[in-house]
This record gives C-alpha cells, sequence and structure tokens, in this order.
C-alpha cells in the first residue's frame, strides 16, 4: 500500500485532498506511476522503526498506567464529606 502526503489540495478519484482539511493523506493500493506535484511520497516504516516505535508505546502505556493508578489513589484518598462519605445518604444544603 502506497502513501502520500498531501503538499496542495488536489483532487483523487473525485475526492479532494487538503494539507490543512480532512484528509491530509492520500493512500492508493498501488504505488501511482506519476505523481502528481500537490502529493509528496512518504517512505515505508522499516522494521527496526517499527520495533523501536512499538517499544517507545509499550514503555509509554506502562507509564501511563502507573500514573493512573497513582491519580486514582490519589481521589480516593482526598474525602469531601468527613465521616459520612462511606454512608450512602448525601446531605445537600
Amino acid at each position: 500500500m502506497a502513501k502520500y502526503k498531501v503538499i496542495e489540495k488536489g483532487f483523487y478519484e473525485g475526492k479532494l485532498y487538503d494539507p490543512k482539511g480532512k484528509r491530509q493523506f492520500l493512500f492508493t493500493d498501488k504505488p501511482l506511476k506519476v505523481t502528481p506535484s500537490w502529493l509528496e511520497v512518504v517512505k515505508a516504516e522499516t522494521a527496526a522503526e517499527k520495533k523501536k516505535r512499538l517499544t517507545l508505546e509499550k514503555k509509554n502505556t506502562a507509564a501511563d498506567k502507573k500514573k493512573t493508578a497513582e491519580d486514582k489513589k490519589a481521589v480516593e484518598d482526598l474525602t469531601f464529606m468527613g465521616d459520612g462519605e462511606k454512608s450512602s445518604s448525601v446531605e445537600t444544603l
């Protein structure tokens, strides 16, 4: 699958592609024989780059889970209603 970055407005198969719009990349099943001037070829990701990206994503995911757990504990430790917090009744003003 070929990937192209849109650098200027242009049409492909009846669809408008705009670098600041909804369609900023064009994906095709086969590479275009002649690349239009409003498109720029994006190189495919190598195996080493993919491995590095996945490793970083896993590391960030683990850090995010740890931070979420810490935040949840901090919120649970806060008490706004004093001793009555554990009961099912809520007092309003």
